[in-house]
């Protein structure tokens, strides 16, 4: 009950009103809004978590089991992109009555029948080409149970004849485990590494609250040990004082998150939406949400008052500020970097599944090392800098004496700062090399068929308009003599000229692609059979087209006739005209399951590109929230360093010191610690991106912009001065004869 009245009183204290509120004041606003703004973070960090989890469950849900021999359902499914999204359609053939049914529908669809996702309904209603692909009789919705989002393009269609054709997959059921997401590894970094990087700031900003007001509440907490309070009644009042900034944040984090989860939930990410009734905290992460959040609030106010010695008529502190030590800083900094280096010091695997642990620690470990090492920095310079102006003098003597203060006043904007520049190199050093080739010239695309359906392909193609040509071709693998893989395509003329350029082609052309190594007359293995290169083969350029990507030779079909190669698939290159690829995959709806398009743009997967500008737009985003963050903690750090120091002020002020020389001195005593701190901030920015990059696969290769770095640097100097500025007016109410009083 003791301690219940002793945290009663600090909370009192905190929210009485009267003197010790308006003394109380900044820090109490500085924690609320450190404290709100960080739950709200925390709150829509678990809801995105469990809003994912609960999406990648639904995905592992319908995913099938698939059985060796026969089966009671069949199934085949295609993803191709519609627009800016993916359409998939999955073919299902039943051929018994325990055929499982999959989660979302009620009953498996009947050949010539399709149940579809809301979103593709409204889609087919709008879309003439996406319905010509899809001329089956709509009989049902999918259930949110069975889709990934609200926005997801998915179709069950009934099907037949794949059993017979020996084609689909015999399933057993659903509910294996996901099949990884199709991003790569390294973006999905960059987003998490973004998480911490642009969340630290807030810790900053919650450390830096404490310790506003703290003259104030000394002198309150030497009057309540002369009114008989012990030590340890001290210390929890002061942790009471903290907690109502605490629940002060907490709804006021509660309210932000409120108002912004409707919107929040309904935001797109690389094409991934997720049902607003999914975007909620788990109750395991609510918890720890809830258990944070005073932590943060009284774990700083707690560990400041740990070298005062509270006495009845004063607070004890040193006179001379203990030297700040090294060591542990260097500790951070080199934690970091072993994080980073997780295969050549700890032995790990360098994968992005086995690294990611590491990277998200040394990540953090560097970026906290950044508010550490800045103080050791500017007192290590300040203490030998000798003369200057008075301006430049006083700012100078007071961050001697306590340089605590002003680091504080810049640390959040450097951590900002140092994140974003980070996370901009790492982007920066994936989006020079992300594999997205440009389409050739005209467009070309790949049908693969069935052996029995190729004559309809080909007819249903030569009636499409923006269809230039359609031709059968061969694309197979060969191995040379040292065993390495070569490419081998078997195409007419007008399909070589448009994919590699081949000009003056005749049919019994042969060529060798420039560059693979593979030269005339060399031999190959296909399968088993022997291919030798013709000896009159001519060189041709890689091209650009994607289809051709580990080509090495190109012959016509009477050059491969004079050999034995063996049979392939179908295959139909399609040569068309711009924005033609749509059409093409109309024409060919009728054949369903038994012919699958493929674009040169997406022959090689992925999304590389629009991840990046998804993930740019977030690093802008986020980095712009930190600064305005920054920006605010700043205002009101100086607000109270100059309610605190209003006697000092006002002292000089009256000596004869004019208020011009005051201002700047104010100025300088801020830009300095904000000078070092921008080049600790860089330089641990650089270093980390550095090591992130390394293990983020070896075709990315490090690259610093430093235009963005001067920029980013510039905006924050600029940002510092500007709030440093704003709060001039204020110096000159404090600095009046009154503010020399005393009772």
């Amino acid at each position: 009950m003791n301690w219940f009245n002793d945290f009663a009183l600090g909370f009192r204290l905190a929210v009485g009103g009267g003197r010790t509120f308006r003394a109380n004041l900044p820090r109490l606003v500085l924690t609320t809004i450190g404290i709100g703004l960080s739950l709200l973070m925390l709150l829509l960090a678990t809801s995105t978590i469990n809003a994912l989890g609960e999406r990648g469950d639904r995905i592992a849900g319908r995913e099938p089991v698939p059985v060796d021999g026969p089966a009671s359902l069949y199934l085949s499914t295609q993803s191709t992109p519609v627009g800016d999204r993916t359409f998939t359609v999955s073919w299902l053939e039943a051929t018994g009555p325990d055929a499982p049914v999959p989660p979302g529908l009620a009953a498996i669809p009947h050949p010539g029948e399709m149940v579809v996702s809301p979103a593709l309904a409204d889609r087919l209603a709008t879309d003439p080409l996406l319905r010509q692909r899809l001329p089956e009789r709509v009989v049902g919705a999918i259930a949110p149970g069975g889709l990934d989002g609200p926005d997801e393009l998915f179709a069950y269609v009934g099907a037949t004849g794949m059993r017979a054709a020996n084609a689909g997959s015999a399933i057993s059921g659903f509910g294996a485990s996901a099949p990884p997401d199709g991003s790569s590894p390294q973006l999905i970094f960059l987003l998490i590494v973004g998480v911490v990087l642009l969340f630290v700031p807030m810790l900053v900003l919650l450390s830096a609250a404490s310790r506003i007001g703290g003259a104030e509440r000394e002198r309150r907490l030497s009057t309540l040990r002369l009114a008989g309070a012990r030590r340890g009644q001290v210390h929890r009042i002061a942790a009471g004082e903290s907690l109502a900034g605490a629940l002060a944040g907490g709804a006021l984090g509660l309210a932000l998150y409120l108002a912004v989860r409707s919107l929040a939930a309904g935001l797109e990410f690389e094409g991934i939406r997720v049902f607003p009734s999914d975007f909620v905290p788990g109750w395991p992460l609510g918890v720890v949400v809830a258990l944070l959040v005073p932590v943060l609030a009284i774990g700083p106010a707690w560990f400041g008052l740990r070298r005062l010695i509270v006495e009845p008529l004063a607070v004890l502190r040193q006179a001379k500020p203990e030297r700040r030590r090294l060591w542990w800083r260097l500790v951070l900094l080199v934690l970091g970097v072993v994080a980073l280096l997780p295969d050549k010091l700890l032995g790990v695997e360098s994968r992005p599944g086995s690294t990611l642990p590491f990277l998200l620690a040394g990540a953090a470990f560097l970026l906290i090392a950044v508010p550490a090492v800045m103080p050791w920095v500017t007192g290590f310079v300040v203490r030998r800098i000798r003369g200057g102006s008075p301006a430049c003098q006083l700012a100078v003597r007071r961050l001697q004496l306590d340089s605590g203060t002003p680091n504080r006043v810049v640390a959040g904007v450097v951590v900002v700062l140092a994140g974003v520049i980070t996370l901009q190199t790492m982007i920066g050093s994936s989006a020079a090399h992300v594999d997205r080739a440009p389409a050739a010239a005209g467009g070309t695309a790949m049908a693969n068929v069935v052996d029995s359906t190729e004559a309809e392909a080909l007819r249903l193609l030569h009636g499409t308009p923006g269809v230039t040509g359609a031709y059968p071709i061969q694309r197979l693998t060969a191995h040379r003599g040292d065993g390495r893989p070569a490419g081998l395509l078997v195409a007419p003329c007008p399909v070589l000229a448009q994919l590699l350029g081949a000009s003056g082609c005749a049919d019994g052309a042969a060529y060798v692609v420039g560059g693979s190594g593979v030269h005339p007359g060399s031999t190959m293995t296909v399968d088993e059979a022997r291919f030798t290169v013709p000896a009159d083969a001519a060189s041709a350029s890689p091209g650009t087209a994607a289809l051709v990507r580990g080509i090495s030779v190109a012959v016509t079909p009477a050059a491969a006739s004079r050999q034995q190669l063996p049979a392939t698939g179908p295959t139909i290159a399609v040569l068309l005209a711009p924005d033609s690829l749509d059409r093409v995959r109309a024409a060919l709806g009728p054949l369903g399951w038994q012919a699958t398009v493929r674009g040169d743009d997406e022959y090689l997967g992925g999304s590389g590109q629009d991840f990046l500008a998804a993930a740019t737009g977030v690093l802008y985003t986020g980095g712009l929230l930190g600064l305005v963050i920054a920006a605010v903690s700043l205002l009101v750090l100086l607000a109270g360093q100059l309610s605190e120091r209003r006697r000092a002020f006002a002292a000089m002020h009256a000596s004869g010191v004019p208020l011009p020389v005051l201002a700047r001195s104010l100025l300088w005593q801020n830009a300095i610690p904000l000078v070092f701190g921008v080049v600790v901030a860089v330089a641990v920015a650089i270093g980390t991106a550095a090591l992130t990059v390394r293990l983020m696969g070896p075709r990315v290769v490090f690259h610093v912009d430093a235009g963005f770095i001067a920029l980013t640097a510039a905006m924050a100097v600029v940002l510092v001065f500007a709030v440093t500025g704003a709060v001039m007016p204020a110096l000159r109410a404090v600095t009046r004869v009154e503010a020399l009083r005393a009772e």
